[in-house]
């Protein structure tokens, strides 16, 4: 292959790649989370769990989201419908903030399980169909305050979610 034609192929090539990338919000990803998903069944980004029975802060940061809305949940590992009792009258609490990387307030918000929420999937009211740009920076800060003695030993697995296509 003559060198023009390999300079033009790999010119090719990088604008290609450069376009899927935007296109495809996986390749841009870069953070402390797990990002799968697509823009078909939506996107979900998972980052590492937090023990919910301890009080502490977790700093996750990331950028390279995809244009979306997202929402923060937080799932208790391991438990089912059938905990309900045991996850709905606690007065352990919840507290997320979201900045970007101007330190502009994204979302900001606490909650204890059972206000009003499903059994093991808790929401922060306040970080729910928040508008993400894939050009910022992000950090989220979770804090497990006011431990409730009957909080059980189970870890939070905190997952942003959005993006899937509604069918109305």
């Amino acid at each position: 292959m003559s060198r023009t034609k390999q300079v033009v192929l790999t010119l090719i090539t990088t604008v290609a790649l450069l376009f899927l990338a935007d296109v495809y919000p996986a390749l841009r990803f870069r953070g402390d989370a797990k990002f799968s998903g697509g823009p078909v069944f939506g996107y979900e980004i998972k980052m590492r769990p937090i023990p919910f029975y301890r009080p502490g802060e977790y700093v996750f940061h990331f950028r390279g989201l995809p244009e979306e809305e997202m929402s923060l949940q937080l799932y208790a590992q391991g438990k089912t419908d059938k905990n309900r009792e045991e996850l709905t009258h606690l007065g352990t609490t919840i507290s997320a903030l979201l900045v970007d990387q101007n330190s502009r307030v994204v979302c900001e918000g606490s909650a204890m399980p059972g206000d009003g929420q499903n059994e093991r999937i808790w929401v922060v009211r306040n970080c729910v169909n928040m508008p993400l740009k894939p050009s910022s920076t992000y950090t989220l800060t979770l804090r497990i305050t006011k431990i409730d003695p009957n909080t059980p030993k189970i870890d939070l697995l905190p997952v942003l979610e959005g993006g899937q296509l509604e069918l109305s």
